[in-house]
């Protein structure tokens, strides 16, 4: 029985990171595809306005179509899905979330959500993602795998399954096997044994995502930059006394602005609650947001209209939006990018954004994060979060040039 806990443990992990492979790719075919076709069209002369019907055109179709999955056939994969997996994890039973309509929903739905221009993310879904497919594998037709199908034993793999999904998100088998038991406690099925097979699911994943990564870039296969979200070539500068200031500062706003979401969030919660009952009115709310969201986003690189050299020494994809094609937008780079593309262009290039710009891009994201979580879509809340805060960051730093030019930073 213990060499079929194993094997189950093992093809969950493979089962996640395959399934977090197709979902990245996915994303990023999809945003370079909108992207590149709207660069295209002001490249070529184009209006902004015709640009504008493009690109909030391809948004609003994509968050029309998984708002509608997610009140018409999965109810169950709505928002991130941790809340959910904790509960299950401690007794109770959810209606819905355990669900093959779910798991499908929750996969195509978040992907969607995101193409859409929604400031969500999906490193959370995947969590419930791994939940799912956790309980789906031991329900498997197959001989060894009967005696799995009770209660504590669907916990275990439960918690596999979420320490999985986060393992292949961040590319931490160690930071998702904790994930999966600070979401579980207090409960009393966690063992040693047990410990140690979830580390296995969790490593199963990260290397299978590793593995199909390489095979689609042709690089070799490294566990060093393995999870969906990678941060780039970052520059090893030395921690000195002088920096312990910067990180009080930003810790301290980024608890100001998280309490901030908090308030704010859970008043529109209540009014959500209040006001849009109807099915239609879900759907309209989504899409809503999904314009204003996209057209933000445009108008705001448009008007900004920045146009820098290209360097040559760095291997990055650059949008130039209205700039000549040997110049870039660096505001419509971080605008128009996928949300991991986003952080990696933020923390690995130096991007010569003004402080207008940089302020601009905060309030954009903080202001529509803090306002569209809750719409009736699969979404998470780890890439919005990393997003602000590096958009903190970089605000931080021009202000400290401005105060200080002398300064290093």
């Amino acid at each position: 029985m213990e060499i079929y806990k194993w094997c189950a443990h093992f093809l969950v992990g493979i089962l996640v990171g395959t399934i977090a492979f197709l979902m990245a790719w996915t994303e990023e075919y999809m945003m370079a595809t909108k992207s590149e076709f709207t660069n295209t069209i002001l490249q070529d002369g184009g209006s902004v306005w015709v640009a504008w019907l493009y690109w909030g055109s391809f948004s609003v179709i994509c968050a029309l179509i998984a708002t509608l999955l997610t009140v018409y056939i999965g109810p169950g994969a709505n928002g991130s899905g941790v809340a959910e997996i904790m509960g299950m994890l401690n007794g109770v039973n959810y209606q819905g979330c355990i669900r093959m309509d779910t798991l499908f929903v929750k996969i195509v739905g978040v992907v969607l959500a995101v193409v859409g221009c929604l400031c969500v993310g999906k490193e959370g879904p995947l969590a419930h993602i791994g939940a799912i497919i956790g309980v789906m594998v031991i329900y498997a037709p197959l001989d060894g795998f009967k005696c799995f199908q009770n209660d504590c034993d669907k916990r275990t793999f439960i918690a596999a399954g979420a320490s999985a999904g986060v393992s292949a998100a961040f590319g931490a088998p160690i930071g998702g096997s904790l994930f999966a038991y600070e979401v579980s406690k207090p409960t009393t099925f966690w063992s040693f044994s047990m410990l140690w097979r979830i580390f296995f699911c969790s490593g199963i994943s990260t290397f299978t995502l590793s593995i199909f990564t390489a095979l689609k870039t042709g690089a070799p296969v490294t566990l060093s930059d393995s999870g969906i979200l990678k941060f780039g070539k970052l520059t090893q500068v030395t921690s000195e006394v002088t920096d312990l200031p910067a990180a009080l500062i930003i810790g301290a706003i980024s608890g100001c602005l998280g309490a901030l979401f908090i308030f704010v969030n859970t008043k529109m919660g209540l009014l959500r609650k209040k006001l849009i009952t109807k099915p239609w009115m879900k759907i309209l709310e989504t899409c809503f947001f999904s314009l204003g969201t996209a057209s933000s986003f445009l108008f705001v690189t448009a008007a900004v209209d920045n146009c820098v050299t290209i360097p040559t020494d760095i291997e990055e994809e650059y949008i130039n939006f209205t700039c000549t094609p040997e110049q870039y937008s660096p505001l419509g780079t971080l605008f128009f990018n996928t949300e991991g593309g986003t952080i990696r262009t933020l923390m690995a290039v130096e991007l010569p954004l003004t402080g207008v710009e940089a302020g601009l891009f905060f309030l954009t994201w903080y202001i529509f994060f803090i306002t569209t979580y809750g719409c009736h879509v699969p979404s998470g809340l780890f890439l919005p979060g990393i997003i602000i805060g590096c958009a903190l960051g970089q605000l931080y730093g021009i202000f400290i040039q401005v105060m200080f030019p002398n300064s290093e930073i």
